[in-house]
């Protein structure tokens, strides 16, 4: 017999593990930690947190501590083996995400349409957001890469730039930080516990959380339909964006493997993830 301790626990173990991918999604190139903040549920809670800290943490410290628990293990363990993880198998970690993604996009639908059916404002809101990041996307993946040096101001920068990839879901800080020359010297930084690069990009990162959380949180609080909407069109636009070319059959077959097992994975944890949430 299940005990509600046991269904504590299960519901702990799942919340870090939303944490750690949300970390590691943050690292990967063309992956957006906000993105899969929004998929397992904790975007909202996170702008609560961010702009009424105290209010928010009361509120849903039950959701923080685990999650915040996951995100520092999957982002410091990423920087530490995305260098070599990635180059090897980009293509099939890049495909096992989009199908993470794109298996969750029914529910946030449902989701943005908790107050009732979606209306014509709900769809154009969709489709604009989808639309401009689409755009924004394809112009930065389509111009030259720079070639900067990290420096103190540059992690700072650069923290800035990963803030406003948790507030906006779809914003890749890292294909960001690749298309500047920076994303390597960041990761092996990051890895290596180096706070001269750390405590800038922290405050980069802190620094746009403030400025713009408070403004998130009272969007969704007065047009929460609409803002739902348009999240879901960031979500589909970074998602398409992030489709691999594939060099043969072979690995085009393996990538829609990869994308029905992370489409498959999405459903079950989500259904999981909606039992735990009730019990």
């Amino acid at each position: 017999m299940t005990t509600n301790h046991d269904k504590s626990n299960s519901l702990f173990l799942l919340r870090i593990l939303n944490g750690i991918l949300i970390g590691g999604g943050a690292i990967l190139p063309g992956v957006s930690g906000g993105v899969l903040a929004v998929v397992f549920g904790i975007y909202q809670p996170m702008m609560e947190l961010l702009s009424h800290p105290f209010t928010a943490f009361k509120k849903h410290w039950k959701l923080f501590l685990p999650v915040g628990i996951g995100v520092m293990l999957g982002f410091v363990g990423f920087a530490k083996v995305v260098g070599g993880l990635f180059e090897k198998y980009e293509v099939q970690t890049l495909c096992l995400f989009i199908g993470l993604i794109f298996g969750t996009v029914p529910m946030l639908l449902k989701t943005a349409q908790r107050d009732g059916k979606s209306t014509k404002k709900d769809y154009l809101a969709l489709g604009l957001s989808f639309a401009l990041l689409l755009a924004v996307l394809l112009i930065v993946n389509r111009t030259g890469k720079l070639s900067l040096t990290l420096t103190t101001p540059w992690a700072f920068v650069s923290g800035i730039i990963w803030g406003f990839s948790l507030v906006v879901p779809g914003l890749s800080s890292s294909s960001l930080l690749i298309f500047m020359g920076l994303y390597e010297s960041i990761m092996s930084a990051v890895g290596a516990l180096n706070l001269g690069v750390i405590l800038p990009l922290f405050a980069g990162i802190a620094l746009v959380a403030l400025l713009f959380a408070r403004l998130i949180d009272k969007l969704f609080n007065e047009r929460f339909s609409l803002a739902s909407h348009a999240v879901v069109g960031l979500v589909l636009a970074s998602t398409l964006t992030i489709i691999p070319s594939f060099a043969s059959t072979g690995q085009l077959i393996v990538g829609i493997l990869l994308a029905g097992i992370g489409f498959v994975a999405a459903m079950q944890l989500d259904k999981w993830q909606a039992k735990m949430d009730n019990r």
